[in-house]
């Protein structure tokens, strides 16, 4: 973990050289910074080590590859509040990433790129899990927002229009919250059915941090899942994830019941 921190740290160094990452907001516009993240965020995600540390790292801590599939990681940007947060830096409102088509299997994988704070990660609301609330999930169709992926300039440093499922009357006031801090080297899993949003930045650094998801083979064939009581999005991501050992995707047999049929809405597994 520590290694891959080294490793996208010195991208990013090699990137803004010789601004400092951590306060390239001070010095680049909003514009700026969507462009050189643009250009950058594809690179590293295709990157040939950025994988091989995911498989290091899972392995590491008792996967086995042949069981395990995992998406590309993702690298992230909190820019410091009222910078940049659409588009490419979009800071996520609360939501559950099966509400954006991801499979109930999903575990998030998440870690810091230099050091976090309190003030500028994410928090859950943990009395959610396996609760419904009401949201506009159904509006959120997986295999449409893959076309938004060629126009995210569109919807960077100006109106972000996409469509981003959410609770339709937010959370209260007192809702229960709980925000936890890796340290560099540290790692973070939680369910992709957790409720979370990330935490407006009210520091004066720019965050970076990395995320991947991975899914369990049998998990996935034999339907053990999360709740995923309140899911009503169009598509799955499970196409996304390759198998660690080799590269295999799922097959559509595997994929078939976790699929959608337009506006029958989420299909819910089955075991035969």
């Amino acid at each position: 973990m520590a290694d891959f921190a080294n490793f996208t740290r010195s991208l990013i160094s090699e990137l803004f050289a010789p601004e400092d990452p951590v306060t390239i907001h001070r010095s680049r516009t909003p514009r700026q910074l969507a462009d050189d993240l643009i250009e950058f965020k594809p690179r590293f995600i295709h990157h040939p080590e950025s994988i091989a540390h995911v498989r290091r790292i899972t392995t590491a801590l008792g996967a086995d590859p042949g069981s395990i599939h995992a998406d590309v990681p993702k690298l992230r940007t909190a820019f410091p509040d009222g910078g940049l947060n659409t588009g490419i830096a979009y800071a996520f409102q609360a939501h559950r990433d099966t509400w954006y088509g991801a499979p109930p299997q999903q575990i998030n994988w998440w870690m810091p790129v230099w050091p976090a704070a309190a003030e500028n990660v994410m928090e859950f609301y943990p009395r959610w899990f396996g609760t419904a609330i009401e949201n506009n999930s159904s509006d959120y169709n997986y295999y449409v927002a893959n076309t938004w992926r060629s126009r995210i300039k569109d919807f960077s440093g100006a109106s972000d229009v996409r469509v981003h499922p959410a609770p339709v009357h937010g959370l209260p006031a007192d809702e229960p919250r709980l925000c936890l801090v890796p340290p560099v080297g540290g790692i973070m899993l939680f369910s992709g059915d957790q409720l979370h949003a990330s935490i407006p930045n009210r520091t004066p650094a720019t965050r970076y941090s990395i995320d991947f998801r991975t899914v369990n083979v049998t998990d996935v064939r034999e339907g053990r899942a999360a709740p995923r009581a309140d899911v009503e999005c169009v598509g799955t991501a499970l196409r996304d994830f390759r198998r660690l050992s080799d590269g295999a995707e799922f097959s559509e047999d595997d994929v078939a019941p976790y699929d959608t049929a337009g506006a029958q809405g989420v299909k819910v597994f089955t075991p035969s």
